[in-house]
């Protein structure tokens, strides 16, 4: 479970307490239950703290996704991995922890896996990726295009 505190704003000088401050806080977790637990704990910290000095804090709390998993037998896996060898590489299946639309397509039903390109620093000022990831991400996506066609036909 992954908690980050990603945006937080208030005040209008440097010396002195803010009237009103937002703080914007993401919680993930490979669980839908844990991940609920602690934003639940965020939630009753901050109330607590507020009652505490008499403040008040209004929390909201949002669900943009679920967490999902799918078994690595799944046919989504199976062509994501041909795709991947296609390439001369070697598949690596694995939980991520990440946020992302496969999770939305995965509680619909739809099964679906996300593929790494070789980006590294992820999410910091230094992410970046090889010329020659992005070329083997596109051959790889051709593969998919073409097996996905056939399977239509």
């Amino acid at each position: 479970t992954t908690v980050n505190v990603g945006i937080i704003k208030g005040g209008q000088v440097l010396n002195a307490v803010p009237e009103k401050t937002n703080v914007n806080i993401e919680c993930r977790s490979q669980s839908h239950e844990k991940c609920v637990r602690q934003s639940n704990l965020i939630k009753e910290v901050f109330l607590v703290a507020a009652k505490a000095i008499g403040a008040q804090a209004e929390v909201k709390m949002e669900l943009s996704m679920k967490a999902s998993h799918i078994s690595e037998d799944a046919e989504a896996v199976r062509i994501a991995e041909r795709a991947v060898s296609s390439v001369g590489l070697k598949p690596n299946v694995r939980i991520i922890c990440g946020g992302t639309d496969a999770s939305n397509y995965n509680e619909k039903g739809i099964e679906t896996v996300v593929m790494g390109m070789g980006v590294k620093a992820e999410h910091t000022k230094e992410e970046n990726i090889a010329v020659a990831d992005m070329e083997k991400a596109v051959d790889i996506i051709q593969h998919l295009f073409k097996e996905l066609s056939e399977k239509q036909e």
